[in-house]
């Protein structure tokens, strides 16, 4: 039950964050490259302390270097739907679709066939709270 606590400081902290992104005045995308290179610095410190054994090893494998891009990439389409969204609030609420979609992916990689009903409530749920909010006459799109 611990991990629960841990999600609820997690949804507080991306919360504050994106408050943060939203209402920060840094021109262009200046933000979140500095923050992904600061990160990045910070992980490879890390890295090389707990891993020193293996860091040559490691660090020449290529798959790092591509989930890194593709990270980056998440981030800056994170910042640029944050900053032009009318609210957050409305970027947000596909968060509900990414866990639809990984639930559904790890159904069909586990092979697991006996869905209970209190997932398959859960699913239509948040597929219709993503059509509700979508479909707001406020949000422009």
């Amino acid at each position: 039950m611990e991990w629960i606590y841990l999600a609820i400081i997690h949804s507080f902290l991306v919360v504050s964050l994106i408050t943060y992104i939203r209402y920060d005045t840094t021109p262009y995308f200046i933000f979140p490259i500095f923050v992904n290179i600061i990160v990045g610095i910070l992980s490879i410190l890390f890295f090389v302390y707990y891993y020193k054994e293996h860091f040559t090893n490691e660090i020449v494998k290529p798959i790092y270097y591509i989930y890194s891009l593709a990270f980056l990439a998440i981030t800056i389409l994170s910042f640029y739907i944050i900053k032009n969204c009318p609210n957050p609030a409305y970027f947000r609420i596909f968060v509900a679709l990414e866990i639809i979609l990984l639930l559904l992916i790890t159904i069909y990689v586990n092979k697991i066939y006996d869905i209970s009903l209190q997932t398959m409530i859960g699913i239509l749920c948040g597929c219709a709270s993503i059509i509700l909010i979508s479909l707001d006459k406020h949000i422009i799109i």
